[in-house]
């Protein structure tokens, strides 16, 4: 789903999913509200029409740019496209992917190269456990050793101090660089991220003199050392380090310093930091690369912490969103990835539930709307905790119908009795539930069911702004149908559930049925009980 990415001139970033029609401005009634005084009240519209995202300036005093352009009438949105807007800067995200990732994948190209193997690595584990580590304080032989601790406890501190509570990744990655041109004469700075095939993809990409300067290219050769050994690398002189002296692409770039670093949180490699200069032979030095090895390990705890939060979230939108589809023991296990919920329209074998009330239409009319609305949300609080007993997904509401699936989004094996079990416990419910509405003066609810097993299309179907899951098909045009003819306190249901359970169904058969759709009349049967 397309969003737009609001970076205010200090930095902070909200993500605002698009909808058909988009209005951006400085009023609070506008769908994405800027607030920065050299914007509009009205300042520009964005509309979803002939399959894309368009951008039309709304008259504006100070106009609208896109990639640093003023338009004159309405442009088309390209993914990654920037939008400015006064002070303010807008990222385009066409699909789920971050701008600042984008950005830096735009300008920054891994170079593949043999990586060399010769003995000048042993001579470059400047970073290596023992220097990572503090030592008790009796073993400690220099004051060049205490000197050493203090600094790395000044860079753990105010790092934690910047980013520590930090949790948007974007932001996280590009105030781990503004640090690192802090204590480094780095001219240029790359965060990479490994991905889920475990390769190094750049995640935020800084320049000491800002914006971007053309293509930064990096070497393959230098990205394996630190991903398959963990090692800090320091390339002195691209030239004459003979370790990369089949990576064209330093050379070519006049590099002469490059520090590469693991970000390492429990052993586990996360990525890198990739910090380079121009400027002349030998400005990084081993202990610059000590320094930024115990800087990167704590942007690594921050990382991590970052992802968790994030992960933490997304579980948390998605266990609220499958709560009002799924029962709560298929949720937690769709949240947890041990069920798969397949998004996009597919073939599946599944039953699906209709169930009405009886005489709904004369009740509405004799009761004010509000003790209607209020006995519709009682029985369907009953009804719906029935079907997710029996690990049923609530498909929707319409009206006083109720419709449920089982076989979709999840697979399940056993779909038709369960399906049928739940219709049972439905009509007892029920029973007990006139009881009590009987009991205080109230009209009983009388209701009818239809049940059909067979193949429908599941998936997610709606607009660009709302998706919801259903089933579609013959299957459940057949069980509305049967619904509808199913008298009070019955259950009807076709001839695929009827084999399916035949040997442990109690049933009544009912004359066959002509239905709109049918060459011919379909065979009917009146569920009583399962043994």
């Amino acid at each position: 789903m397309a969003k737009l990415v609001v970076i205010s001139p200090d930095g902070v970033q909200k993500d605002t999913l698009l909808r058909a029609i988009n209005t951006l401005g400085r009023h609070p009634d506008q769908h994405v509200q800027i607030l920065d005084r050299v914007v509009s009240k009205e300042h520009a519209l964005i509309t979803f029409v002939d399959g894309g995202y368009w951008l039309q300036d709304m008259g504006s005093r100070n106009g609208t740019y896109v990639n640093g352009e003023r338009i004159p009438g309405r442009t088309r949105l390209n993914d990654g496209d920037t939008i400015t807007l006064g002070s303010t800067r807008c990222v385009f995200v066409e699909g789920d992917r971050l701008p600042e990732a984008q950005a830096a994948m735009k300008q920054v190209t891994i170079n593949p190269a043999f990586n060399h193997e010769t003995a000048i690595r042993a001579r470059l584990q400047g970073d290596d456990a023992r220097s990572r580590q503090f030592v008790p304080e009796a073993m400690i032989p220099l004051e060049a050793n205490v000197r050493a601790d203090y600094e790395k406890l000044r860079i753990a501190f105010e790092t934690n101090q910047d980013v520590g509570s930090v949790l948007d990744i974007d932001v996280l990655l590009r105030k781990i660089l503004d640090k690192a041109f802090e204590f480094t004469t780095a001219d240029r700075g790359v965060i990479l991220l490994l991905d889920d095939a475990g390769e190094p993809v750049p995640r935020a990409i800084k320049h000491r003199k800002g914006g971007s300067e053309g293509q930064m290219e990096l070497s393959q050769t230098i990205l394996n050392e630190v991903k398959n050994e963990h090692h800090a690398v320091l390339s002195s002189d691209a030239t004459i380090d003979s370790r990369f002296g089949g990576s064209h692409s330093i050379i070519l770039q006049g590099i002469r310093s490059t520090m590469c670093v693991p970000l390492l949180f429990h052993d586990e490699l996360l990525g890198m930091i990739h910090l380079d200069t121009q400027i002349a032979t030998g400005v990084f030095t081993e202990k610059d690369l000590q320094i930024l090895s115990v800087f990167a390990n704590q942007a690594a705890v921050q990382v991590a912490n970052a992802r968790l939060a994030k992960r933490a979230e997304a579980e948390a939108v998605a266990r609220a969103n499958l709560s009002r589809l799924l029962s709560p023991n298929l949720v937690e296990q769709v949240v947890k990835g041990g069920l798969a919920m397949e998004k996009g329209g597919e073939l599946r074998q599944a039953t699906v539930l209709f169930s009405d009330i009886r005489g709904f239409t004369s009740m509405s009319e004799r009761m004010p709307p509000q003790k209607l609305v209020s006995m519709l949300n009682e029985y369907f609080e009953i009804m719906v905790d029935i079907i997710f007993q029996h690990d049923g997904t609530l498909d929707k509401f319409v009206g006083d119908e109720i419709m449920a699936v089982w076989g979709a989004p999840v697979r399940q094996e056993d779909h038709t009795v369960r399906a049928v079990r739940a219709a049972l416990d439905m009509m007892k419910a029920l029973a007990d539930f006139n009881r009590f509405r009987v009991a205080n003066g109230e009209d009983a609810i009388h209701v009818g069911c239809g049940i059909n097993s067979g193949e429908v299309v599941a998936g997610y179907m709606g607009s660009t702004r709302t998706l919801s899951f259903t089933v579609i098909g013959d299957t459940v045009n057949t069980a509305a149908r049967l619904c509808s003819a199913a008298g009070a306190g019955e259950i009807l249901v076709t001839d695929p559930v009827y084999f399916a359970l035949a040997d442990r169904m109690q049933y009544e058969e009912r004359p066959p049925k002509e239905m709109k759709g049918k060459s011919r009349p379909v065979p009917l049967y009146r569920v009583l009980g399962l043994t």
